[in-house]
């Protein structure tokens, strides 16, 4: 976000943004208490705004959280307070609430993306692949369009690398154990798009390598912005 926000500024434009995604009453009241007591927590540190660190201490010292949040599962009873501020963070990074990976009917495809991703569906079918593989290639492949969507991306050509990795960042801790395909699925995509046109550099080379389920590096040589 190109505005830094204060913590209470940063708060409110959360609730904002879960209140427009159809939170429940019961959902926002339990953010906005937790929230509550993360500015009561700021305030005790002398801190106006939101760095990571500061997120990190408040888990530690009030929940007994020492995990690393954006890289490691939940330890038990501090699910809450640990997405919390997560959100915090995806908003002060993103602008947007990051949708998790949830299986979802009825899936509406942004419009900027919707001739991209019918083409590349012919594409897969002119490929054969299985019914059930092409299910899975699309469900991995539609939260990808949609953080676009989200980032205000209205084609493919304003993808950047430092993009493929801020995504990668939002997407790991919930699926560590399926990132390769994930990754793969992101792959293909990107080298579908350079090889028919629809961009002008492959943004394949950009998408990170894993080890086993580690967290994945991420490029730097080549990141844009």
């Amino acid at each position: 976000m190109e505005t830094k926000l204060t913590i209470s500024e940063l708060t409110a434009k959360v609730v904002e943004e879960l209140t427009k995604l159809g939170y429940s009453y019961n959902s926002l009241c339990g953010f906005r208490s937790l929230f509550r007591r993360f500015q009561a927590f700021a305030q005790s540190q002398g801190e106006e705004f939101f760095p990571e660190e500061l997120g990190k201490k408040f888990l530690e010292e009030r929940y007994g959280c020492t995990v690393n949040y954006y890289l490691q599962s939940y330890p038990q009873g501090t699910k809450h307070a640990i997405r919390s501020i997560r959100l915090l963070g995806d908003y002060q990074l993103h602008g947007v609430i990051i949708r998790r990976i949830v299986k979802k009917p009825g899936y509406v495809k942004p419009p900027q993306f919707e001739h991209i991703l019918t083409a590349y569906e012919q594409e897969c079918q002119a490929n054969e692949y299985s019914r059930r593989g092409m299910r899975s290639r699309q469900q991995r492949l539609f939260f990808f369009v949609d953080y676009l969507a989200l980032r205000g991306i209205q084609e493919v050509n304003e993808i950047t690398p430092l993009i493929i990795s801020d995504y990668v960042k939002t997407i790991f801790p919930h699926h560590e154990k399926s990132i390769a395909a994930i990754l793969t699925t992101l792959r293909v995509f990107l080298r579908f798009l350079y090889q028919n046109g629809y961009t002008t550099a492959d943004l394949s080379v950009s998408v990170p390598k894993q080890s086993r389920y580690y967290y994945p590096s991420l490029p730097l040589g080549n990141q844009q912005r």
